[in-house]
């Protein structure tokens, strides 16, 4: 039979559109398979290189830190980079010594003439001095109770503290705990978080920790760790920054926290002495006594202690004679 010429729906015609459609039911899945293979594999590798910079940018961090998390498992085998031996501070130690040392104007030329008239002893809980220099005493009395807004602080002050929220606020001013008592692992936590932030906005990991070690101890060194201290605030201003001192809850604070045993721990012309730049906020209970006194001669704790220290000496000497 002679076919009439004709392609348009001949058999020839279906027999290559049914090829046609086979074909691309093959090839379109798997050219697509490999394309999504292909950009998968880009992907891949983009993200391994991220994951490289930034593992080679906290491998630093990871180390310094490393001590920590043994410090978070058991408090009792911490163990402190500069120990004591005993419950009463050894003042005669080569440690204080170095520590005396360190600070430029512990006394003024006032010594002769500057006396605290009243009795200091140093083995008080409210006078227990911790720095970078003073690690906590690994015998320290942790007694803690509960403020009225949840936050943690030694027994020895939380009547006094809360007199002094209930007065300010008879006054117009309403402050609040915005900080307390901390154990290691949120102090830890807390330095980790300070020197993550500088290392994202471009720091070097001994920059980022020297501007960290600036505002905040390292663990058991920070007075947070006693129950002593406290950051206290305006409750309509609650930054922790330099336009906390300007808030009428802060200039209310200094002009009256002494009265109620607590002192300016971080005073803004005594960083050379305290370690600790500025803090408008942080306030340490001394007694009423000692805060009063501290306060009429601008003294800050490590010049206070130190001053009690010769003081002391010097009355023993003279009862030798």
């Amino acid at each position: 039979m002679k076919s009439d010429g004709r392609y348009w729906g001949s058999v020839r015609f279906y027999k290559h559109f049914i090829l046609f459609i086979t074909a691309s039911l093959i090839l379109l899945p798997t050219v697509g398979l490999i394309f999504m293979l292909t950009q998968y594999g880009k992907l891949k590798r983009n993200s391994d290189n991220k994951a490289n910079e930034q593992q080679l940018c906290i491998s630093q961090l990871e180390e310094k830190l490393a001590l920590y998390e043994e410090q978070w498992e058991d408090r009792d085998t911490y163990i402190f980079e500069e120990t004591r031996e005993s419950e009463q501070v050894q003042e005669t130690t080569e440690e204080q010594e170095i520590a005396e040392q360190a600070i430029t104007e512990p006394v003024t030329t006032e010594d002769d003439v500057l006396l605290i008239p009243f009795a200091v002893d140093p083995g008080e809980i409210k006078y227990t001095l911790v720095n970078d220099s003073n690690p906590l005493p690994q015998c320290y009395p942790m007694t803690l109770v509960e403020t009225r807004n949840g936050k943690m602080v030694h027994k020895e002050i939380r009547a006094s503290l809360e007199q002094m929220i209930d007065d300010a606020k008879e006054e117009g001013f309403e402050i609040i705990i915005c900080s307390a008592y901390r154990d290691y692992k949120k102090q830890a936590e807390l330095v980790d978080k300070s020197i993550r932030k500088y290392l994202k906005a471009g720091y070097d990991y001994e920059e980022a920790f020297f501007k960290t070690r600036c505002y905040l101890e390292m663990v058991g060194r920070s007075e947070h760790h006693t129950g002593l201290a406290v950051d206290l605030v305006g409750i309509d201003y609650q930054a922790l920054d330099e336009g906390q001192a300007n808030t009428p809850e802060s200039i209310w604070l200094h002009e009256h926290a002494s009265e109620y045993g607590f002192i300016l721990r971080y005073p803004d012309n005594k960083e050379d002495i305290t370690g600790i730049m500025y803090e408008s906020w942080h306030f340490r209970y001394v007694g009423e006594e000692a805060a009063i006194f501290m306060k009429e001669n601008q003294l800050c704790l490590e010049e206070f202690l130190d001053l009690a220290s010769r003081q002391d000496e010097k009355q023993t000497e003279n009862a030798e004679k």
